[in-house]
């Protein structure tokens, strides 16, 4: 999956956005409820770890508050 989210020296672990994105994308596609409220509740509870050569962490965070607005009831 690439992301479209700039690599920075100090940024969020790459594999774990990754794996977040793609299950919040997947749950707008499918569009059902349950898909859609679990999304919700994972991007709302995501502890995203710092790395060396992470992705930036605003635009990162920008995002989830676009995916957020986009999953709301």
């Amino acid at each position: 999956m690439t992301l479209p989210f700039d690599l920075a020296l100090r940024g969020y672990d790459m594999r774990q956005v990754e794996s977040l994105f793609a299950t919040v994308d997947g749950a707008l596609a499918t569009d059902t409820p349950a898909s859609r409220a679990a999304a919700r509740d994972a991007l709302r509870a995501a502890s995203l770890r710092r790395r060396l050569r992470g992705y930036e962490m605003r635009q990162v965070d920008a995002a989830i508050e676009q995916r957020l607005a986009a999953l709301a009831p």
